[in-house]
């Protein structure tokens, strides 16, 4: 063993990391020696024993090796029970055998005091009277069942959002309390990228070897992708990844804040080369993989945004609210903001009202909405059926058959996007039952989109309207994204990073329509 290696591994073994170091050194689940010399720059992260830590990481940089580590270390040397979470329960059947698995297998020094059916075993391992629990975020009643003193949740992006939240409820008697969050981004403002912005946010910072100015790794500003080489910023002479390794540290951008988060690009590392990063982005199928996997970094294609245009130019002149055509309404009760009833009147014109209608003295919410009905002579209503059900249920009876609630649900059999219960056949059914709305959410946003670019809606407002422009607002939260499902299925699906209730009204405005269209063609 080197100077250097020695010297690294008592500088680990005093913060508290003992790498269970036996002759050499440790291998990872390839049977590889980890060369904690060409690792420099996660050696910090090693020996951070924050209790809130958070890596927004590109792919292939060692983070999940490092985590299975610690995790194998403060079970056997804290005594603490831990949850290690993945996007699904298939993730996990594949994750365990072949990666933690393996590196218990392949070092003597972790491997003892495991019992051989806990070395095999995928959901569940125990070290002496600590228990550590693999677990995907799909299945709800698997975060009521546990208890935790330490959550680590792999792959966060992919993740079940609120799962991982009940998953913190486990930890509600613990005096630890330790949390690590890493994950490749996906979207800006969302998932890691969401919890990185509210951390210190480090990044890897070095002097150039050449002028000895300090900087960290920008694809537009360190990449000569003619030359296929790293430059330093300020005097553009090549840089080795060794010297971006060898010259750097850990620099926080906002220090002092309680959330250690750190950025890893595949530019830090040293084994990767700048002629490697270019042949990839050349290879990418997209920018989509080439900013997630390579660089580390959210990214946001046009395609998968909802573009402000798409609005601005279905504007139109007429007078929609004068015409001669039946009015439709689409409310979302604006539980996402608890700003009361966000409400959308129009018809096949144009759409000509928006509107909040908050509870005041004198007139709720659902006083004032009926209102509207009455003067507008609103002949379809679709209104979100959840959280405040029974205030619509009795919106509904007070105009029968012309105020219905919707729940996002797909057709089992795929068949259609919108359900309305009282246009199926069969016995008769309560009101309840026939004022009932099923629709597929992923397709009627996609269908609601593709009329908006067929010019098939139009807005006959002001460009300057405020609720106009708080409608765009809303749309642009919107993205498309792939995610798994419970039975490991990857599907597209329409999410949002922040407030989104007037674009729902929108979208259960444009259900009403084609109730009244199905039913009154001509008018």
């Amino acid at each position: 063993m080197n100077n250097d290696a020695e010297t690294i591994i008592k500088n680990l073994e005093k913060a508290g990391v003992d790498y269970w170091i036996e002759r050499n050194q440790i291998k990872n689940e390839n049977g590889l020696p980890i060369e904690f010399e060409d690792h420099s720059f996660m050696l910090d992260i090693y020996r951070d024993n924050t209790q809130v830590q958070v890596i927004q990481k590109a792919s292939q940089v060692g983070a999940s090796t490092m985590e299975i580590l610690k995790v194998l270390h403060t079970a056997r040397y804290l005594g603490v029970n831990q949850i290690y979470t993945l996007p699904t329960t298939d993730d996990v059947y594949k994750f365990v055998p072949s990666k933690v698995n393996q590196i218990i297998k392949m070092n003597p020094c972790i491997k003892r005091g495991i019992s051989p059916k806990d070395i095999d075993s995928v959901e569940q391992k125990q070290l002496g009277k600590s228990f550590i629990f693999f677990k995907g975020t799909f299945t709800e009643r698997e975060a009521i069942m546990l208890t935790s003193d330490c959550n680590i949740h792999d792959e966060l992006d992919k993740s079940k959002e609120e799962v991982v939240r009940d998953y913190t409820s486990r930890m509600g008697y613990s005096k630890i309390r330790r949390q690590h969050f890493f994950s490749t981004p996906t979207i800006p403002d969302f998932g890691i990228n969401k919890l990185f912005e509210q951390s210190d946010q480090k990044h890897w910072r070095f002097n150039c070897p050449h002028c000895s100015f300090r900087q960290h790794m920008d694809w537009e500003k360190n990449v000569d992708e003619k030359r296929g080489i790293y430059v330093c910023q300020k005097c553009k002479k090549e840089i080795t990844p060794q010297e971006i390794n060898r010259y750097g540290s850990w620099e926080a951008r906002y220090p002092g804040r309680p959330i250690s988060g750190y950025w890893i690009s595949q530019m830090n590392c040293p084994w990767r080369t700048a002629a490697d990063l270019i042949k990839e982005k050349e290879d990418a199928e997209d920018d989509t993989y080439f900013y997630n996997y390579i660089l580390g970094l959210p990214y946001l294609s046009a395609e998968q945004r909802i573009p402000a245009s798409l609005f601005l130019r279905n504007l139109t002149d007429k007078e929609a609210e004068a015409a001669e055509d039946y009015n439709v309404m689409g409310i979302d009760t604006g539980s996402g903001t608890g700003k009361g009833n966000h409400v959308i009147i129009g018809n096949k014109t144009g759409i000509f009202w928006m509107g909040v209608l908050t509870d005041k003295e004198g007139s709720d919410r659902w006083q004032q909405t009926a209102e509207l009905i009455k003067f507008y002579d609103i002949r379809v209503t679709v209104i979100d059926g959840q959280p405040y059900t029974v205030e619509a249920l009795n919106l509904a009876r007070q105009f029968p058959y012309r105020v219905y609630l919707c729940w996002f649900k797909d057709d089992p059999k795929m068949l259609e996007i919108v359900r309305f219960f009282d246009e199926q056949e069969g016995k008769e059914k309560d009101l309840e039952d026939e004022i009932k709305v099923l629709a597929s959410r992923t397709k009627i946003i996609d269908e609601t989109i593709t009329a908006l670019h067929k010019h098939e809606i139009k807005f006959a407002m002001r460009p300057d309207s405020p609720t106009f422009k708080l409608l765009i607002d809303h749309a642009q939260t919107m993205y498309a994204r792939s995610v798994t499902d419970k039975l490991g299925q990857i599907k597209r699906e329409w999410a949002n990073t922040g407030a989104n209730d007037f674009f729902l009204a929108f979208i259960y405005w444009h259900i009403a329509m084609k109730k009244r269209n199905k039913y009154e063609p001509n008018k």
